[in-house]
């Protein structure tokens, strides 16, 4: 009788340990959800590294109205940025595409929607999660390189839309990425409800 009471408390006071524990949220460690705007967040675009640095970048544009064009530029289809497993920070090898991203960018008022990918391994709730972050680390990127931030959307797609099947690392590290999606306004007369 007191092994059973003994267990009992102890399984209680782990249940307690592990709510609260899951309750205690640093915001600084919460990534910010496209549309979000914390008052915390300044529309000043903060000075700092190009990779690497946590500031956060303010979310200020909404440009989900708008469609991908029908043409992508080689410029955004041909640099694919890849992330290493279960990372979202940009590697140093990496910054040479995301720099000929910027550059395209800055030549012209063009409106670009980062998709953030991940591979099938996790959870599909952590997959979305780890493809948002990615796509944020490289919109902060890109508004450090000079990039109006309103003039950059950010999406997950997690494990959903794979680049490669299969099951190896060969296809995972292909899945791993962040792509690009040059936008405009839907064609006149036509809404999100279709031909109107």
């Amino acid at each position: 009788m007191k092994c059973t009471k003994f267990v009992n408390l102890t399984a209680v006071t782990l249940l307690a340990v592990a709510v609260a524990a899951g309750c205690s949220r640093n915001p600084q460690a919460v990534t910010p959800l496209h549309g979000y705007k914390d008052k915390s967040v300044t529309d000043e675009v903060p000075k700092g590294p190009m990779v690497g640095d946590s500031q956060p970048i303010p979310l200020s544009g909404n440009l989900s109205g708008l469609q991908a064009a029908a043409d992508q530029p080689a410029v955004l289809r041909d640099n694919v940025v890849y992330f290493a497993y279960d990372r979202a920070d940009v590697r140093p090898s990496e910054g040479s595409k995301l720099d000929a991203v910027a550059s395209y960018m800055k030549g012209g008022n063009r409106l670009v929607r980062v998709e953030g990918h991940c591979d099938e391994r996790g959870t599909e709730e952590y997959n979305r999660s780890l493809g948002e972050r990615r796509a944020l680390k490289v919109r902060e990127y890109l508004v450090r390189a000079g990039v109006s931030a309103d003039r950059i959307d950010t999406i997950s797609h997690g494990e959903d839309k794979p680049a490669v099947s299969g099951h190896s690392e060969a296809a995972w590290s292909k899945n791993r990425r962040a792509e690009f999606l040059l936008l405009q306004a839907p064609p006149s007369g036509v809404g999100a409800s279709g031909p109107q």
